[in-house]
Protein backbone atom coordinates (compact mmCIF):
# COMPACT_ATOMS: atom_id res chain seq x y z
CA UNK A 1 0.00 0.00 0.00
CA UNK A 2 2.68 2.59 0.59
CA UNK A 3 4.72 1.80 -2.37
CA UNK A 4 1.44 1.93 -4.29
CA UNK A 5 1.06 5.55 -2.38
CA UNK A 6 4.58 6.97 -3.37
CA UNK A 7 3.96 6.01 -6.81
CA UNK A 8 0.73 8.03 -7.03
CA UNK A 9 2.85 10.78 -5.19
CA UNK A 10 5.24 10.71 -8.16
CA UNK A 11 3.24 10.34 -10.90
CA UNK A 12 0.92 13.52 -9.66
CA UNK A 13 3.98 15.98 -8.72
CA UNK A 14 6.83 14.92 -10.91
CA UNK A 15 6.23 17.46 -13.26
CA UNK A 16 7.14 20.42 -10.55
CA UNK A 17 10.94 18.95 -10.61
CA UNK A 18 10.98 18.54 -14.00
CA UNK A 19 9.96 22.31 -15.37
CA UNK A 20 12.10 23.54 -12.60
CA UNK A 21 14.84 22.18 -14.28
CA UNK A 22 13.10 22.74 -18.01
CA UNK A 23 13.63 26.35 -16.73
CA UNK A 24 17.27 26.27 -16.07
CA UNK A 25 17.72 24.20 -19.50
CA UNK A 26 15.86 26.58 -20.95
CA UNK A 27 18.12 29.15 -19.77
CA UNK A 28 21.21 28.09 -19.75
CA UNK A 29 20.55 26.84 -23.85
CA UNK A 30 19.55 30.31 -24.32
CA UNK A 31 16.24 29.31 -25.43
CA UNK A 32 14.33 31.43 -23.53
CA UNK A 33 14.76 34.31 -25.59
CA UNK A 34 13.81 32.17 -28.67
CA UNK A 35 10.48 31.04 -27.06
CA UNK A 36 9.14 33.56 -24.94
CA UNK A 37 5.91 32.45 -24.79
CA UNK A 38 7.49 29.22 -23.91
CA UNK A 39 9.24 29.97 -21.75
CA UNK A 40 6.81 32.24 -19.54
CA UNK A 41 4.21 29.19 -19.83
CA UNK A 42 7.30 26.68 -18.29
CA UNK A 43 7.83 29.21 -14.90
CA UNK A 44 3.98 29.99 -14.85
CA UNK A 45 2.95 26.43 -14.96
CA UNK A 46 5.85 25.32 -12.37
CA UNK A 47 4.59 28.58 -10.32
CA UNK A 48 1.13 26.84 -10.47
CA UNK A 49 1.95 23.81 -9.45
CA UNK A 50 3.81 24.76 -6.47
CA UNK A 51 0.52 26.97 -5.47
CA UNK A 52 -1.20 24.00 -5.60
CA UNK A 53 0.88 22.00 -3.63
CA UNK A 54 0.84 24.77 -0.66
CA UNK A 55 -2.87 24.55 -1.29
CA UNK A 56 -2.98 19.99 -1.20
CA UNK A 57 -3.24 20.36 2.67
CA UNK A 58 -5.36 22.81 2.93
CA UNK A 59 -9.12 22.80 3.21
CA UNK A 60 -10.90 21.01 0.68
CA UNK A 61 -12.32 23.95 -0.69
CA UNK A 62 -9.68 26.26 -0.70
CA UNK A 63 -7.35 23.55 -3.30
CA UNK A 64 -10.64 23.44 -5.42
CA UNK A 65 -10.77 26.82 -6.41
CA UNK A 66 -6.75 27.37 -6.24
CA UNK A 67 -6.62 24.22 -8.50
CA UNK A 68 -9.56 25.51 -10.76
CA UNK A 69 -8.92 29.34 -11.14
CA UNK A 70 -5.18 28.39 -11.83
CA UNK A 71 -5.91 25.71 -14.60
CA UNK A 72 -7.65 28.52 -16.73
CA UNK A 73 -4.36 30.27 -16.35
CA UNK A 74 -2.48 27.29 -17.62
CA UNK A 75 -4.80 27.01 -20.21
CA UNK A 76 -4.43 30.80 -21.53
CA UNK A 77 -0.12 29.76 -21.38
CA UNK A 78 0.05 26.68 -23.46
CA UNK A 79 -2.52 28.75 -25.96
CA UNK A 80 -0.41 31.22 -26.71
CA UNK A 81 2.40 28.84 -26.51
CA UNK A 82 1.32 27.03 -29.26
CA UNK A 83 0.51 30.17 -31.14
CA UNK A 84 3.97 31.22 -30.86
CA UNK A 85 5.23 27.99 -32.27
CA UNK A 86 3.37 27.90 -35.50
CA UNK A 87 2.46 31.44 -35.99
CA UNK A 88 5.88 33.16 -35.26
CA UNK A 89 8.08 30.38 -36.18
CA UNK A 90 7.17 27.83 -38.29
CA UNK A 91 4.99 29.93 -40.66
CA UNK A 92 5.97 33.39 -40.28
CA UNK A 93 4.69 34.63 -43.29
CA UNK A 94 0.93 34.86 -41.01
CA UNK A 95 2.98 36.42 -38.39
CA UNK A 96 3.89 39.65 -40.91
CA UNK A 97 -0.01 40.03 -41.70
CA UNK A 98 -1.21 42.20 -38.72
CA UNK A 99 -4.62 40.37 -38.83
CA UNK A 100 -3.04 37.17 -37.96
CA UNK A 101 -0.32 38.63 -35.02
CA UNK A 102 -2.97 39.70 -33.24
CA UNK A 103 -5.82 37.21 -33.56
CA UNK A 104 -4.34 34.77 -31.26
CA UNK A 105 -4.15 36.91 -28.51
CA UNK A 106 -7.24 38.43 -28.86
CA UNK A 107 -9.13 35.52 -28.74
CA UNK A 108 -7.23 34.65 -25.74
CA UNK A 109 -8.30 37.98 -23.93
CA UNK A 110 -11.56 37.50 -25.15
CA UNK A 111 -12.54 33.51 -23.65
CA UNK A 112 -10.60 34.57 -20.58
CA UNK A 113 -12.60 37.74 -19.62
CA UNK A 114 -16.14 35.97 -20.75
CA UNK A 115 -14.97 32.90 -18.50
CA UNK A 116 -13.91 34.64 -15.55
CA UNK A 117 -16.63 37.30 -15.69
CA UNK A 118 -19.26 34.28 -15.44
CA UNK A 119 -17.21 32.46 -12.59
CA UNK A 120 -16.40 35.63 -10.42
CA UNK A 121 -19.93 37.41 -10.92
CA UNK A 122 -22.23 34.54 -12.04
CA UNK A 123 -20.67 32.29 -8.64
CA UNK A 124 -20.21 29.30 -10.98
CA UNK A 125 -16.78 27.97 -11.35
CA UNK A 126 -18.37 25.59 -13.43
CA UNK A 127 -17.88 28.17 -16.39
CA UNK A 128 -14.06 28.48 -15.24
CA UNK A 129 -13.96 24.08 -16.36
CA UNK A 130 -15.64 25.26 -19.71
CA UNK A 131 -13.38 28.29 -20.25
CA UNK A 132 -10.82 25.22 -19.95
CA UNK A 133 -12.49 23.10 -22.48
CA UNK A 134 -12.34 25.82 -24.73
CA UNK A 135 -9.23 26.43 -24.49
CA UNK A 136 -7.96 22.62 -24.82
CA UNK A 137 -9.88 22.08 -28.14
CA UNK A 138 -9.20 25.57 -29.95
CA UNK A 139 -5.27 23.99 -28.99
CA UNK A 140 -5.99 20.42 -30.51
CA UNK A 141 -7.89 22.00 -33.73
CA UNK A 142 -4.70 24.27 -34.10
CA UNK A 143 -2.18 21.80 -33.60
CA UNK A 144 -4.10 19.23 -36.09
CA UNK A 145 -4.56 22.37 -38.75
CA UNK A 146 -0.91 23.37 -38.13
CA UNK A 147 0.63 19.78 -38.62
CA UNK A 148 -1.01 19.30 -41.21
CA UNK A 149 0.14 22.22 -43.13
CA UNK A 150 3.65 20.99 -42.08
CA UNK A 151 3.06 18.14 -43.92
CA UNK A 152 1.07 19.24 -46.76
CA UNK A 153 3.77 21.81 -47.45
CA UNK A 154 6.85 19.61 -46.56
CA UNK A 155 8.11 21.86 -44.19
CA UNK A 156 11.02 20.36 -41.64
CA UNK A 157 10.66 20.93 -37.71
CA UNK A 158 13.63 21.34 -35.46
CA UNK A 159 13.96 19.17 -32.76
CA UNK A 160 13.31 21.39 -29.94
CA UNK A 161 9.52 22.75 -32.14
CA UNK A 162 9.19 18.91 -33.10
CA UNK A 163 8.97 18.86 -29.18
CA UNK A 164 6.79 21.75 -28.14
CA UNK A 165 4.30 20.26 -30.77
CA UNK A 166 4.58 16.35 -29.45
CA UNK A 167 4.20 17.36 -26.17
CA UNK A 168 1.35 19.60 -26.04
CA UNK A 169 -0.70 17.17 -28.55
CA UNK A 170 -0.30 14.23 -25.89
CA UNK A 171 -1.41 16.57 -23.62
CA UNK A 172 -4.36 17.44 -25.27
CA UNK A 173 -4.80 13.89 -26.71
CA UNK A 174 -4.91 12.62 -22.82
CA UNK A 175 -7.29 15.77 -22.05
CA UNK A 176 -9.44 14.50 -24.48
CA UNK A 177 -9.16 10.70 -24.12
CA UNK A 178 -9.91 11.34 -20.51
CA UNK A 179 -13.64 12.85 -21.27
CA UNK A 180 -14.16 10.70 -23.55
CA UNK A 181 -13.52 7.91 -20.70
CA UNK A 182 -15.47 9.57 -18.69
CA UNK A 183 -18.47 10.01 -21.11
CA UNK A 184 -18.72 6.12 -21.12
CA UNK A 185 -17.93 5.12 -17.58
CA UNK A 186 -19.54 8.42 -14.88
CA UNK A 187 -16.68 7.71 -12.76
CA UNK A 188 -12.80 5.82 -12.72
CA UNK A 189 -10.67 4.90 -10.76
CA UNK A 190 -6.35 4.44 -10.00
CA UNK A 191 -4.63 5.08 -12.58
CA UNK A 192 -6.87 5.45 -15.32
CA UNK A 193 -8.11 8.91 -13.77
CA UNK A 194 -4.44 10.26 -13.84
CA UNK A 195 -4.32 9.42 -17.61
CA UNK A 196 -3.57 12.94 -18.17
CA UNK A 197 -1.00 13.75 -15.50
CA UNK A 198 0.85 10.45 -17.02
CA UNK A 199 0.79 11.84 -20.35
CA UNK A 200 1.86 15.18 -18.82
CA UNK A 201 4.67 14.12 -16.88
CA UNK A 202 5.84 12.38 -20.10
CA UNK A 203 5.32 15.53 -22.41
CA UNK A 204 7.70 17.25 -19.46
CA UNK A 205 10.48 14.74 -19.90
CA UNK A 206 10.36 14.89 -23.74
CA UNK A 207 10.71 18.50 -23.65
CA UNK A 208 13.64 18.13 -20.90
CA UNK A 209 15.42 15.89 -23.65
CA UNK A 210 14.68 17.94 -27.02
CA UNK A 211 15.86 21.06 -25.10
CA UNK A 212 19.25 19.39 -23.19
CA UNK A 213 20.42 17.59 -26.34
CA UNK A 214 20.06 20.64 -28.88
CA UNK A 215 23.18 22.89 -29.03
CA UNK A 216 22.61 26.39 -27.57
CA UNK A 217 20.37 29.25 -29.45
CA UNK A 218 22.15 31.43 -32.04
CA UNK A 219 21.03 34.45 -32.74
CA UNK A 220 19.64 34.44 -36.30
CA UNK A 221 18.11 37.35 -38.35
CA UNK A 222 14.91 36.40 -39.66
CA UNK A 223 15.09 35.05 -43.17
CA UNK A 224 13.60 37.67 -45.59
CA UNK A 225 9.95 36.63 -46.76
CA UNK A 226 9.24 36.51 -50.86
CA UNK A 227 6.18 38.93 -52.12
CA UNK A 228 4.53 36.24 -53.37
CA UNK A 229 4.13 34.79 -49.86
CA UNK A 230 3.29 38.08 -48.60
CA UNK A 231 0.90 38.03 -50.68
CA UNK A 232 -0.95 34.60 -50.17
CA UNK A 233 -0.72 35.70 -46.05
CA UNK A 234 -3.46 38.69 -47.04
CA UNK A 235 -5.19 36.66 -49.40
CA UNK A 236 -5.77 34.67 -46.59
CA UNK A 237 -6.66 37.89 -44.28
CA UNK A 238 -9.06 39.06 -46.63
CA UNK A 239 -11.05 35.59 -46.63
CA UNK A 240 -10.79 35.61 -43.31
CA UNK A 241 -12.41 38.84 -42.93
CA UNK A 242 -15.21 38.93 -45.88
CA UNK A 243 -16.30 35.33 -43.82
CA UNK A 244 -16.61 36.96 -40.57
CA UNK A 245 -18.17 40.77 -41.99
CA UNK A 246 -21.05 38.19 -44.20
CA UNK A 247 -21.40 36.34 -40.69
CA UNK A 248 -22.65 39.24 -38.91
CA UNK A 249 -25.01 40.06 -41.81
Amino acid sequence: MAEANWITLLVDWMALPALALLVGVLVYRKFHNEFPFFFAYVLATDAIGLARLLAFRSAGSIYYYVYWISDILMAVFAFLATYELFIKRLFPVFYKVRFFRYLFPIVAAVITILGASTALYGGKLAALLITVRVYEFLRATILLFFVALMVVMGRRWSKEEFGIAFGFGLDVSAAFAMLAILARYSSVGGMVNRIPTIAYDLACLIWLYCFWTSPKAVAVPPASLSAEALEEAKKWEGSLKDYTSHGKQ
